[in-house]
């Protein structure tokens, strides 16, 4: 298997450009996403780069953990900035740092999938910047993009409040071959769980009940 060390800093410089020229917003708000990649039109070797980045002006602290990986992810090729943990586990992404990068080997052919949530002092501190989360798959020298050869297959935009408008989240794919599905937060599979059980309950109740 050929792998060709690439260069961080030409890597950077073009995931500026790619984070500048994204656009076409899918889903807002939720705080937890799945995101799925299926790289099946691919094969050999690839990277899989995850980025969190703050805004030029100082951006309200923010957060992004990932979690509930799949797929055939390698080992770890290069981390830089405030990013911690190790996949398949759990990776704790911050924004203050300058960059914020996770490049990751991975054999392409399959689907990959996580979960992100994200939350911080974005949600409730105003402020002019926000916070970009993204995925990029890579070609085995590091360089080339798959899937979407402008940059990043996913996009999540993490807006701070700003006057009277509230904080949000959007996603954004940019490939067929990427998707965001909001997650439910614990707090809701409860509710979900007990009303389904309350149902339940009211349905065993009426099959016992004899008419007058």
């Amino acid at each position: 298997m050929l792998t060709t060390k690439c260069n961080p800093a030409l890597r950077r410089a073009v995931l500026a450009a790619v984070l500048a020229a994204s656009s076409s917003v899918a889903l807002a708000d939720p705080l937890g996403y799945r995101v799925e990649i299926d790289t099946s039109a691919f094969s050999g070797a690839g990277f899989l780069d995850f980025v969190f980045i703050a805004g030029n002006s100082p951006a309200p602290g923010a957060s992004a953990v990932l979690s509930n990986f799949s797929g055939a992810f390698g080992a770890l090729e290069s981390l830089e900035g405030n990013v911690s943990g190790s996949v398949p586990g759990t990776l704790t992404f911050g924004n203050s740092g300058a960059y914020n990068d996770w490049f990751h080997n991975v054999t392409l052919g399959g689907k990959f999938g996580f979960n992100v949530v994200f939350g911080g002092d974005f949600l409730n501190t105003a402020g002019n910047a926000g916070t970009t989360f993204g995925v990029g798959l890579l070609d085995y020298t590091g360089m080339a993009y798959l899937g979407n050869a402008n940059g990043n297959l996913v996009q999540f935009e993490l807006t701070p409040l700003n006057g009277g408008l509230p904080a949000s989240i959007a996603g954004s794919t940019y490939a067929s071959i990427a998707t965001i599905s909001a997650v439910p937060e614990a707090s809701e599979w409860m509710m979900l769980t007990g009303g389904l059980a309350l149902i339940g309950f009211a349905l065993r109740r009426r099959q016992f009940v004899t008419p007058a």
